[in-house]
């Protein structure tokens, strides 16, 4: 995605350039002049809280407006819709996933210059930023809560409870790339759990963008074209595992694969 490409990287265009996987028409400019406009209004917020330290009247800012005010929260009744991974049904409906809600935060506050940056979280995708010698960690998820390192470990006991907690790794600060393939994983789960092919193929097509050589993204869209029968298709991705990985594992499997795609395509001439 060219919005990767920028330097810095864009992370909200990389989010509306996911969200045209639904809407192809998406008015870009219009959920761009949306986080301009919550940003303004987070900036008139700050100067209300100036008293309490630059990092913390910035988040109490953003908090108040994005959470208390606009209303934004995770989507608890209908977690597993596609439509919370789409920035502009996000802005519009107000709700969404932790990794969206996060996206929604961290852009507004680079408009507002508040110096947030994204935490790749295991299970469950959250904000931060420094203050002095600590953290403090936001879960917009949950209406914008900031978490301490205790509150951190309780979450990660909830939503990955065979990690041990690694504060080191697990708060630093995720790169917009990643970000962006962490959006797009989640959405490929959503559509292939519920047997959407076509739209998980779009969506995996963006993860080999962003990492070409990806060998269970490769087996992943080999697996979708051959359901579709695009059976060549297929077939340049599974060679592509073998010469990416001639030792893998399941070696075996994929060389039988790779001879019933070649049988398959050889009876569409």
């Amino acid at each position: 995605m060219s919005a990767l490409a920028a330097d810095p990287p864009r992370l909200d265009l990389a989010a509306l350039a996911i969200a045209t996987l639904n809407q192809p028409h998406l008015d870009a400019a219009a959920c761009l002049h949306t986080l301009d406009a919550l940003a303004a209004r987070v900036q008139v917020e700050m100067e209300r809280h100036e008293g309490h330290g630059e990092v913390l009247a910035g988040l109490t800012a953003l908090r108040h407006v994005l959470a208390d005010i606009e209303g934004f929260r995770g989507n608890e009744d209908d977690y597993h819709s596609p439509d919370n991974s789409f920035l502009d049904l996000v802005l519009e409906r107000k709700v969404g996933l932790p990794i969206s809600l996060s996206v929604l935060y961290l852009e507004v506050a680079r408009r507002a210059g508040i110096p947030l940056y994204g935490v790749s979280f295991p299970g469950h995708f959250l904000v931060a930023c420094s203050a002095g010698d600590h953290k403090l960690v936001v879960d917009p998820f949950n209406e914008g809560e900031i978490l301490t390192e205790e509150g951190c470990k309780e979450l990660l006991e909830r939503v990955a409870p065979q990690l041990r907690f690694n504060p080191e790794t697990m708060l630093s600060p995720a790169p917009v790339e990643l970000i962006a393939y962490r959006m797009l994983s989640n959405l490929r789960r959503v559509y292939l759990e519920r047997g959407d092919y076509e739209r998980g193929l779009a969506v995996v097509d963006l993860l080999l963008m962003l990492a070409p050589n990806h060998p269970g993204e490769l087996r992943t869209r080999a697996a979708l074209l051959a359901n579709l029968g695009a059976y060549r298709a297929a077939l340049k991705d599974v060679e592509r595992c073998l010469e990416l990985s001639p030792d893998a594992p399941d070696r075996d499997r994929l060389e039988m694969t790779v001879r019933e795609l070649r049988e398959r395509a050889e009876l569409l001439n």
